[in-house]
């Protein structure tokens, strides 16, 4: 009877949750995740998706153990399995843990809020990318890097889509996104059949765990597609700040037809106090075209003579389709890349986040 009740009692009283750095702690309740507990106590764990896909509420267990909802490798890499990451979102405590989170001077800290936005003006950057133009109602301030979601009337789920503009110190009621249209896609779908300009929507931010951690390490950048955004944020905002490091950007694109922002990138190049390389990559250009630059893929170039830094020493920063993104991980955990200075924003889209 004594054993019965020492286990009702165990679970019935909440597990403690330790941070490092710190001494800092928090009480997770019986059928509330790690992530829910977080956000009850106010505790900053970057998250997005909540159903364990985005991978943004990726944190390192140091000690103890946890249930997992769901197989965390169809969102982390073996790497960052094997050096103890979970997902928050995904994870009931067994035992009383200590978890590790990151703690930087330049980590966003701007409160999550709802705005109405108004689309002021749209552009093609490609055949299937548009930027689009959007004023707010009030100034948002952001950090460089994060994103947005947008909410439209008659959708049932918001979009999210990254910010393509450096933010300003005092904040902007002006911002800029890249969309792809994705086939399919209902947002996109309604974006792109006729001339937005004057819609209002809602618009709740900004979010996400991407953004230029503090250090003197050479940049390896590496997007597909309109993942320019975050990376084209990241890289102005960096540069109005006056950072000094190396960069390599590599670009992947299926041809010539999907590179955009090659004015941008050559600005910037001219721009920037240290050594920037602007590296766009085609994997399925014509071979008879008057291509001349780099073919294949954008782990063919992750290389320490291409970058003209070693591999080892950079920290990456990667945003595009989760292939992309698993590809690089994996090469970059061959060349010992450090996971701690590895850092993605993977882009699903609603079709991915709805299966």
């Amino acid at each position: 009877m004594k054993r019965i009740l020492n286990l009702f009692k165990s679970q019935k009283t909440p597990l403690t949750v330790s941070l490092k750095p710190g001494d800092s702690s928090f009480d997770v309740p019986k059928s509330t995740t790690l992530l829910q507990a977080a956000i009850n106590n106010d505790i900053k764990i970057p998250y997005h998706c909540t159903v364990g896909t985005c991978g943004n509420c990726r944190c390192k267990l140091v000690d103890g153990e946890i249930r997992p909802i769901m197989d965390f490798s169809y969102t982390l890499s073996k790497a960052e399995l094997d050096d103890g990451y979970i997902l928050a979102c995904q994870s009931f405590l067994k035992t009383d843990i200590t978890l590790e989170l990151e703690v930087d001077e330049n980590q966003p800290s701007q409160p999550l809020e709802s705005y109405t936005g108004v689309i002021k003006s749209t552009h093609m950057l490609t055949h299937d990318i548009m930027s689009v133009s959007v004023e707010l109602d009030r100034p948002i301030q952001f950090s460089a890097g994060q994103f947005a979601d947008i909410g439209l009337e008659g959708f049932s789920r918001h979009r999210s889509y990254s910010f393509a503009c450096a933010p300003e110190d005092t904040g902007q009621k002006t911002v800029d996104f890249h969309v792809r249209k994705v086939p399919g896609g209902s947002y996109t779908e309604w974006l792109f059949e006729q001339d937005r300009k004057n819609e209002t929507f809602e618009l709740h931010g900004p979010s996400g765990s991407f953004w230029l951690r503090s250090a003197d390490a050479p940049i390896l950048a590496i997007a597909g597609g309109s993942g320019m955004a975050p990376l084209k944020s990241l890289l102005d905002d960096a540069l109005n700040k006056g950072v000094n490091r190396p960069v390599s950007y590599i670009f992947g694109a299926r041809s010539q037809q999907d590179l955009y922002c090659l004015d941008e990138m050559h600005a910037l190049a001219e721009k920037w106090p240290n050594n920037f390389k602007f590296i766009p990559v085609l994997s399925e250009e014509p071979a008879d075209s008057n291509w001349t630059g780099k073919r294949g893929f954008v782990t063919d170039y992750i290389d320490d003579n291409v970058l003209g830094f070693p591999v080892s020493e950079s920290h990456a920063y990667l945003c595009g389709p989760p292939p992309m993104i698993d590809a690089v991980l994996l090469k970059l955990d061959t060349a010992s890349v450090s996971l701690d200075n590895i850092h993605y924003d993977k882009f699903l889209d609603s079709r991915q986040l709805e299966n």
